[in-house]
């Protein structure tokens, strides 16, 4: 009785320390990086500790605002955020054009960019690179909204 119990128990037991008594077997994709699937939802909160002017409204009374990389335009109808994710750093400066629509944000980095992007569209209209080494502090647009101005960290 008793003791043939005990005996199976501590096989059952050796067994699966050793895996079920199988061999194991590196997954023949284990040397690939994995598949990237993931997707913004929601950003919650925004930069503006070291940032000023950094939330606009625009022409259809949207917010845009930044976090990160990242520029969010809220849309307070649904409670909808929409995402322009073209800069490769911390955005640190934004403006908004005299037609209310396009929006100019300005990165840090080694080789900052400014970005001119329309607010309606989310698509990238201008890049402008190679003004500045650190990041683009502060950002303009002229009254008559031809020029964009911009001020760099140093």
């Amino acid at each position: 009785g008793g003791g043939e119990e005990g005996e199976e128990r501590e096989e059952r037991d050796g067994e699966r320390e050793r895996g079920g008594g199988r061999e194991w077997r590196k997954p023949m994709d284990a040397d690939e990086a994995p598949y990237n699937c993931l997707q913004l939802e929601h950003v919650y909160g925004y930069r503006g500790h070291d940032c000023r002017n950094n939330l606009v409204y625009t022409a259809s009374g949207h917010i845009v605002y930044m976090a990160g990389a990242v520029a969010i335009v809220y849309r307070k109808t649904g409670h909808m955020q929409q995402f322009y994710s073209a800069h490769t750093d911390d955005i640190i400066s934004l403006a908004l054009h005299p037609d209310n629509i396009i929006v100019a944000t300005g990165q840090v980095g080694k080789s900052p960019i400014v970005n001119l992007w329309s607010s309606d569209s989310m698509q990238t209209l201008a890049i402008l690179r190679g003004y500045h080494e650190r990041g683009i502090a502060s950002v303009s647009f002229s009254k008559d909204g031809t020029k964009v101005a911009t001020v760099g960290l140093y």
